[in-house]
């Protein structure tokens, strides 16, 4: 298989939004250089990765990874743009790992989101992020070709992208990006100041966010849990009055905690967010009852605005 053919059918969608995210979650502008073979038994891991397992027609694992300058730079970016405040931190620290993954959960979600769009026969585990570079070596079991294609980033440095190929059954396929459009809350009351709001990501970084956004429109009565699990117990035991979930989550995801909460006999107002932007996927939030669905990246530059026609709050 040419390295044009791979890059065009997989990982096309991951440069293309890697760029966009880039831009929209840090401002910074990157491109991309040439795609090209790297000797398997040279290649050597630069640093930080995100990485997502490949199945169906292609296994193996694609990896977006940094040297750890160049991550720090990004996490810093990517923090000060979801809190509107300078991060200059000189070595990784855990906020910059929760921004790391949330970077790169937004550019899987979406990528692999265009794969099952245009019927590509090819899946994606959710990502994980990896800094301990002994742990790498594993990842290049059995692999027989290593596609690498370098994103410069302007006044900043480089980080990669890699798809490590163990074996493969190509099907061509074009790609082309296609945008989406949220859903508003067709809600026309104002949510009152003193409402328990209950956020669920399994995201940290998110709900930091998401609580600064509702702090600055005056709502302090926030609780928080990191799955879906937790969500639906706190429904149970300690109901809130608006929630903001996470789709893709570790344990339970929204959707299917979306429907348990239904089943509870639950009416709370419920807005999802994710970075997977499949029709599908909306079509059935929308069939079980929700009051909107909010589409990642989230800033500090739009971030109140969203929440505040959301919770129809008045200017």
């Amino acid at each position: 298989m040419s390295v044009e053919t791979i890059y065009k059918v997989i990982l096309y969608p991951f440069i293309n939004e890697s760029l966009a995210s880039l831009k929209a979650m840090t401002n910074l502008t990157g491109s991309a250089g040439e795609a090209f073979m790297d000797n398997v038994d040279d290649f050597r891991f630069k640093g930080y990765a995100v990485c997502s397992e490949v199945t169906g027609n292609l296994d193996g694992v694609i990896m977006m990874h940094h040297y750890p300058e160049t991550a720090v730079s990004i996490g810093n970016s990517v923090c000060q743009s979801m809190f509107g405040e300078a991060y200059e931190h000189t070595e990784m620290t855990d906020d910059l790992r929760n921004a790391l993954a949330e970077w790169g959960n937004t550019i899987v979600g979406r990528s692999t989101d265009l794969h099952r769009r245009y019927s590509l026969d090819y899946g994606f585990s959710s990502p994980y992020f990896v800094e301990d570079l002994s742990q790498m070596d594993q990842y290049l079991d059995g692999v027989q070709e290593v596609v690498t294609v370098p994103i410069t980033i302007d006044g900043v440095g480089r980080y990669y992208f890699n798809l490590l190929v163990r074996s493969v059954d190509y099907q061509e396929g074009g790609i082309k990006r296609e945008e989406s459009v949220a859903i508003e809350n067709s809600h026309t009351k104002a949510l009152a100041k003193d409402s328990r709001i209950l956020l669920v990501d399994d995201s940290a970084m998110i709900r930091k966010a998401l609580t600064r956004f509702l702090h600055v429109l005056g709502y302090s009565n926030v609780v928080e849990a990191d799955d879906g699990t937790g969500a639906v117990e706190l429904v149970k035991s300690n109901p809130p009055d608006f929630i903001f979930m996470d789709v893709v989550m570790d344990k339970l995801n929204g959707d299917k905690a979306l429907a348990q909460i239904r089943a509870l006999g639950s009416n709370v107002p419920i807005v999802m967010l994710s970075s997977v932007t499949d029709q599908l996927l909306v079509n059935s939030c929308k069939a079980q009852g929700i009051s909107g669905f909010i589409f990642k990246p989230i800033q500090a530059s739009n971030g109140t605005e969203i929440i505040q026609r959301y919770l129809k709050v008045a200017d």
